[in-house]
């Protein structure tokens, strides 16, 4: 059975007629006639009914012509990706992004670049502090779009995005004045919720963690999200996660000594300077800059 034969059979089946099939894919009526009868031989199976004025698919060729449109599909990505293979395009390209980073902005640019390589496997992974660069430094991300955090002269860097972070607690968690600056003395009775870096080959990253008090660790900024609106801690966090929280009053900044209520961050595009970038990596740092 060959991609050529499919078409046909598919023709057929689309436009009721041998005929039009025949027009449409510029052969003659003796051939598709002659592919679609090879293709009924080869299994023994009668795809149309012949009687009719047109030709109708018998229930085995309707349940034959779903499946072929699946296989005739795959078969035109595989020649896709062969061909975006030959012409140097990755068939996989991998982006790592820092958990705290707004996503709207950077994925929009990822989209577009999906859609003009269609046959390229997109992996977009997210990891938190350090393990952000670990991947990137590993070769296992091609890009990496993170805060300030690790970037050195072997990397190349662009500023893509700004994000804000606040230090917030639930209303009442509190019980001293949350007006002014709580000393560190005062902020040890209360928990403080931390997210965990996911580095797993170097030394933990900490990002104005306080030594005294006690402390919840997390995976996610989700979930220290929750924990916070729970009362069960405070924590610093970024403002595009608790807008609609900060509006409603179930969530309320303060200032804690050492430790700035709010902090303005830059977001970075990153790449390794020695890595081979393809055409879509170029493409998306390109969308960027």
């Amino acid at each position: 059975m060959t991609n050529e034969k499919l078409k046909m059979f598919i023709a057929v089946a689309q436009l009721g007629s041998f005929r039009g099939a025949a027009k449409a894919l510029h052969k003659t009526q003796s051939t598709i006639s002659a592919a679609v009868k090879s293709l009924e031989d080869q299994f023994g199976i009668l795809f149309f009914d012949r009687d009719s004025y047109r030709p109708e698919l018998t229930l085995e060729g309707k349940s034959f012509y779903r499946r072929a449109l699946v296989v005739l599909k795959q078969v035109k990505s595989l020649e896709s990706l062969g061909h975006q293979m030959a012409a140097g395009v990755e068939s996989e390209f991998h982006i790592v992004i820092s958990g705290v980073c707004p996503l709207p902005y950077p994925l929009s640019k990822i989209k577009t670049v999906m859609d003009e390589f269609p046959e390229t496997e997109f992996k977009v992974t997210t990891e938190i502090l350090g393990g952000v660069m670990e991947r990137l430094n590993s070769g296992e991300a091609a890009l990496a779009i993170t805060p300030k955090i690790g970037i050195k002269s072997q990397h190349e860097a662009i500023a893509i995005d700004t994000l804000s972070l606040i230090n917030v607690v639930k209303p009442g968690y509190i019980k001293s004045d949350q007006t002014g600056t709580i000393s560190q003395e005062d902020i040890a009775q209360y928990s403080q919720i931390i997210i965990r870096d996911t580095a797993q080959h170097q030394p933990k990253m900490n990002v104005n963690v306080l030594d005294a008090g006690r402390q919840w660790s997390v995976n996610d900024y989700a979930t220290k999200k929750e924990l916070t609106i729970a009362g069960l801690g405070w924590g610093r966090l970024p403002k595009h996660l608790i807008t609609q929280e900060l509006e409603k009053g179930q969530l309320i900044p303060f200032n804690v000594e050492g430790v700035p209520t709010t902090a303005e961050a830059t977001v970075m595009l990153v790449r390794k300077r020695d890595s081979i970038i393809g055409p879509v990596g170029s493409r998306l740092w390109n969308l960027f800059t």
